[in-house]
């Protein structure tokens, strides 16, 4: 597992935001790293105390304060460790050779091709997701007080909100922060950004510090020409359309449909039954939904099954008439 993926599902067990393929995914990994993990249930008080040793550690080697967990949740004993033991690596990667405290946590660099027709689905270490559209090119930095990220291209966020640590999007001369919200960015010059609000607000100013804050369905569109300027209409039908392009087909075939969620969502998608692959499937997307969301629609449709481990899925069902 490399760093970012591993940084990716601490992040998401501190969150409370795991889901129980990525649990159990974190549970593997310590599996391969401890071969004397013991597999039983915490009690009360060793949950506690689990806790706090991971608290302890960060203190010990990021030097940050954190606040100890206020609600308990049930956890394997291996799952407890691992996580301890994870956030220690996290710490030594930190710390170690040429590093420093307070140097980002987190560094993630995704392009996609312009030649491509799919969009690229991607979640971001603070389990932010990020629609990026062909020729697009994001790099995002954790700096523990805010999370910045620079767009070339165009994208749609839905970014998680955290009220202590902002979120900041650069965009040629143009800043975008935002706390927690669904928006669009299109900025395939440095001279030319288009920032729209789909839900939530943001601030948006520029290198002569003009400043604007959007609401849902508010727009402002930076032009070297003329500035920043906010605008006066609500925002055009259609803005997001991009997002859904590669989600919307007709009497597919299951095995092509499978090769572009693979792409987008960046897993690998595998038939246990190989009758499912030639089954004509037809579906409706926004283009913003999960992978396990489309899937969970997909089985509805089809009467298919599906199983995730990590970034492995197997699709089963008894094919198509």
């Amino acid at each position: 597992m490399d760093k970012n993926r591993l940084h990716t599902l601490i992040q998401k067990y501190i969150d409370q935001t795991a889901t129980p393929a990525e649990q159990e995914e974190l549970n593997n990994w310590y599996r391969q790293h401890n071969e004397d993990a013991e597999w039983e249930y915490l009690s009360a008080e060793a949950e506690e105390r689990a806790g706090k040793d991971i608290l302890q550690h960060l203190n010990r080697h990021i030097g940050q304060t954190a606040q100890p967990p206020v609600r308990r949740m049930r956890l394997y004993a291996g799952l407890a460790a691992a996580c301890i033991t994870a956030l220690a690596i996290t710490a030594w990667w930190l710390t170690s050779g040429d590093s420093h405290i307070g140097q980002p946590v987190a560094d993630l660099n995704i392009a996609t091709a312009a030649q491509t027709d799919e969009n690229k689905f991607v979640v971001l270490p603070d389990s932010s997701t990020v629609i990026l559209r062909p020729g697009s090119h994001i790099a995002y930095h954790d700096t523990h007080k805010t999370r910045e990220l620079t767009l070339e291209g165009e994208a749609y966020f839905d970014i998680r909100h955290r009220a202590e640590q902002p979120f900041v999007i650069h965009t040629g001369k143009v800043k975008t922060t935002v706390m927690g919200t669904t928006f669009n960015i299109k900025a395939y010059s440095r001279d030319s950004v288009t920032v729209s609000v789909i839900t939530g607000s943001v601030k948006v100013s520029d290198a002569q510090n003009h400043t604007a804050i959007l609401h849902s369905r508010q727009e402002a569109v930076y032009d070297i020409t003329t500035n920043l300027k906010k605008q006066e209409q609500p925002l055009a039908e259609g803005t997001i359309a991009w997002t859904k392009a590669d989600m919307q087909f007709q009497d597919m075939p299951y095995a092509q449909l499978a090769e572009r969620l693979s792409r987008r969502y960046d897993v690998n998608i595998s038939f246990k039954n190989p009758a499912l692959e030639k089954c004509p499937i037809t579906g409706r997307f926004s283009g913003t939904e999960t992978l396990k969301e489309v899937l969970d629609v997909l089985s509805q449709t089809m009467g298919t099954t599906y199983t995730m481990q990590g970034h492995q899925v197997e699709l089963d069902g008894s094919g198509c008439f």
